[in-house]
């Protein structure tokens, strides 16, 4: 039979056993974003004049623009964080954070069939003026 100390995966075996992780133990420690970093795509309802370039040039069609419903949304999955949206758009209503987005999984789908990771914004249609009184 062969000496088990003489197998080559005992010593680092032991050395494992007595030393740190190789790896960061994630939910505790987190790294921290490196310059450049791309996050998630930002964007101001307030600015917004709903042109739809943004929604045109993305080129994993991620971005959904209405004109008429006055909405905007983003389906944070199909997202390749690449910044030609925040490039073109000339209200400058989007931004590139450097926070990463929240993680979704495919169990997150709703009662409603709706994925997990799509943010929508609605701005509130003006309400038409008033006629004048006819005298």
């Amino acid at each position: 039979m062969a000496n088990p100390f003489r197998l080559p995966m005992v010593p680092r075996a032991l050395r494992n056993v007595v030393s740190r992780p190789a790896t960061r133990r994630y939910p505790t420690e987190v790294r921290p974003a490196f310059s450049g970093a791309r996050g998630a795509i930002e964007f101001d309802l307030e600015t917004c004049n709903f042109c739809m370039l943004c929604a045109r040039r993305c080129p994993a069609v991620a971005i959904t623009v209405s004109r008429e419903d006055r909405s905007w949304a983003i389906d944070q999955l199909t997202c390749i964080a690449c910044g030609v949206c925040v490039e073109v758009c000339a209200k400058k209503s989007l931004s590139m954070s450097t926070r990463p987005g929240r993680v979704h999984t495919r169990s997150e789908i709703g009662a409603d069939g709706r994925r997990p990771g799509r943010k929508e914004w609605l701005k509130p249609v003006p309400a038409p003026e008033p006629a004048p009184a006819a005298e």
